[in-house]
């Protein structure tokens, strides 16, 4: 509706499937519905909403209809247009990675960057090469300075002045992200003063930089590439005051070396808790790798730049310069790679609290500033302390284990996360028409169990060999190590799902054990299926799991039917527990009256997704539900269980859990 609408412009995020291709500089008009941006529904999840705003966009729509209208022949559209004959050139003067490598680093289109390759620079410490950077931007100002300089022989003054004006025409050329925005603005800065013949104070120019840009656009502060800009230029800006820097006429190699692996420190301590927080990992061979990638960077920019204009003019020119490209992303794939094979190199941690982190800044600032003064060693202390506790505390003292009932559409999956750091996984959902490797355990499962910290798996249990349950879970046993799968005792028919389960557990030399009614383990007991039970359907076969931490038990029921959950009745099965995972997505073959009453359940959990073609869950099961609380994954997303030693059990769910701008929001609003 129309309603309330302005005249003024709105940015419209227009996803199109239907028929016809686009291209840049297309003038098209469409229709349809407008639709809500989607929230974060998994912890360390995309967040749609807060990444669309960021960028700009009032709406989304998936047009209904959408017709040509001509060609724009705005300065963006050119732009664009220019952009696409250069990815044209990359590819054909490089192979496919390196090509996507440099297309991000010329163009800041990431897009065609292979993820081996996106994740082997991440996990050296390095990603901050594939994207448009301070680095990138610095670069960019020296050889414009010192062709303007040394090779025109121009003044200072005029240099500065086209020094601005072309960062300000890659910024526009490339795009704008905060990391790339901040070092323009910094750089004009620079430029000014030397126009100006006024001197400039670092820490004012980030200031000045972060100001305008929050002005700007607020969301940024929350933006990563926002905050590990600001926060590792800061951390070089102090590196500059506190490292002693060698004369340049007394410099040898070894100045050189000890002050670029102390900047490199300095840059690693100051952006390590922001990595951590959104990466949920730290690299720590990044110190290492950055003394020789950083310095070839600005060469690699400048033969990337070289070889594509060359290759606008005359394709042969540019395979010359397109070599020494090549030979350089090449040493950097061997250095990383090198680096890696190192312990230690690249540690999973987990997001770290915000308490963690401030708390982090707040020993490192110390460090810096006040270590040497008297009887500091006891502000040191009382920070220690609080970390260690910020970090320790729920394994030494809440003893708090989590269930997570993760939001994987229409599917099931459950996380077990218990105080003493085991983990175990209760089936991983699978959509079905997505491959292996390509499912709900890639995008969804193996984050949560990063943003945990989650190196491994003490167990994990497939109820069935069903793709709604078991194609995410066996993603995840490709991809981290697994002390053993659990499934049922049970005459489970041959298809293609048991056999490719069969073909990943051997393949990872993974343990496989058959657990039948009775059998009990560390918190777990198995109440389904019993050995000489068989009704020749699969769903029958579903494996039926009690979990009891600290006086509350929870029920997983797979994908059971009435007549399971009648058969467990009439074998006298102590079904009964605080937290019941309703069987079968709250199908109406499922969630038999006696059973409910039997189970005596004060919170029902339904893992269903949304506007499913099932009709999951049926209103009949929810009128069963009735005095039972129940969540819902498709209304609520992930639903995390907190249970307490005492027997006391805490639920949020993603919908309740409001990002932290939009609690700053609510609280501005209210004053």
């Amino acid at each position: 509706g129309s309603e309330g609408m302005t005249s003024q412009n709105r940015k419209v995020y227009a996803l199109w499937t239907g028929e016809g291709r686009l291209e840049a500089g297309d003038m098209v008009s469409f229709a349809g519905e407008i639709s809500p941006f989607l929230t974060q529904t998994v912890p360390s999840g995309y967040d749609e909403e807060l990444y669309l705003k960021t960028e700009g966009f009032d709406y989304k729509i998936y047009p209904e209809w959408m017709a040509y209208e001509g060609a724009d022949d705005s300065v963006l559209s050119r732009l664009a247009c220019v952009r696409g004959r250069i990815h044209t050139v990359l590819d054909s003067l490089l192979p496919r990675e390196e090509s996507g490598i440099m297309k991000a680093m010329l163009t800041g289109d990431k897009a065609d960057i292979p993820e081996e390759g996106y994740q082997l620079y991440t996990e050296a410490g390095v990603v901050h090469v594939l994207c448009i950077s301070g680095l990138h931007m610095s670069c960019l100002a020296l050889y414009v300075s010192f062709f303007m300089e040394k090779i025109l022989q121009r003044s200072r003054r005029f240099s500065a002045a086209v020094t601005i004006l072309t960062a300000m025409a890659f910024l526009a050329f490339t795009g704008s992200t905060p990391s790339s925005v901040r070092a323009v603005l910094m750089i004009c800065v620079v430029m000014l003063g030397r126009i100006l013949f006024r001197s400039h104070d670092r820490l004012n120019d980030i200031a000045l930089a972060a100001m305008v840009l929050l002005l700007w656009e607020p969301l940024y502060l929350f933006h990563i590439g926002f905050q590990l800009s600001f926060v590792t230029v800061l951390g070089l800006c102090i590196a500059a005051e506190h490292i002693h820097i060698a004369r340049q006429k007394d410099r040898t190699w070894k100045d050189w070396l000890r002050e670029s692996l102390l900047f490199s420190l300095y840059a690693t301590l100051f952006s390590g808790p922001i990595v951590a927080y959104h990466f949920h990992s730290v690299s720590l061979v990044g110190i290492l790798a950055n003394l020789l990638i950083i310095p070839l960077s600005g060469l690699l920019l400048g033969f990337g730049i070289l070889s594509a204009l060359l290759g606008l003019l005359w394709l042969p020119a540019g395979i010359f310069t397109a070599g020494i490209v090549y030979a350089i992303l090449k040493l950097f794939q061997f250095t990383c790679t090198l680096l890696l094979k190192l312990p230690f190199a690249y540690i999973l941690v987990g997001q770290p609290s915000l308490w963690t982190i401030l708390l982090l800044y707040g020993l490192l600032f110390y460090w810096m500033h006040w270590s040497e003064k008297r009887h500091s060693w006891r502000i040191a202390a009382v920070f220690s302390a609080m970390l260690f506790l910020s970090v320790f505390h729920n394994s030494l003292f809440a003893k708090e284990t989590t269930i997570a009932f993760l939001d994987v559409g229409q599917g099931d999956c459950a996380v077990i996360s218990t105080y003493d750091g085991k983990h175990y996984l209760i089936d991983g959902g699978g959509k079905y028409g997505k491959e292996m490797g390509e499912n709900t355990g890639k995008y969804t499962v193996l984050p949560y169990l990063e943003y945990l910290g989650a190196d491994r798996l003490s167990a994990a249990f497939l109820s069935h060999p069903d793709r709604d349950h078991m194609i995410g879970l066996l993603e995840v046993l490709e991809e981290i190590p697994t002390e053993g799968l659990y499934v049922s005792d049970y005459p489970f028919g041959e298809t293609e799902e048991t056999l490719l389960l069969k073909e990943t557990v051997e393949k990872n030399r993974i343990p496989l054990y058959t657990v039948t009614k009775g059998e009990e383990a560390e918190g777990f007991a198995c109440l389904h299926p019993s050995k000489d039970f068989y009704n020749g359907e699969d769903n029958g076969g579903s494996m039926v799991l009690k979990y009891s931490y600290g006086g509350t038990s929870i029920l997983f029921t797979g994908d059971i039917s009435a007549a399971e959950e009648q058969y467990l009745l009439e074998g006298d099965t102590d079904v009964s527990a605080d937290i019941l995972k309703v069987s079968h997505h709250g199908s109406g073959s499922s969630s038999y009256a006696d059973f409910l009453e039997a189970v005596d359940a004060e919170t029902a959990v339904i893992s269903c997704g949304k506007r499913n073609i099932y009709g999951h869950p049926h209103e009949d099961v929810l009128a069963k539900l009735e005095g039972t609380e129940v969540f819902r994954t498709d209304e609520d997303g992930t639903v995390l269980i907190h249970l307490r030693q005492d027997g006391t059990y805490t639920i949020e769910t993603m919908t309740e859990r409001k990002p932290f701008y939009e609690n700053i929001k609510e609280r501005l609003e209210r004053t």
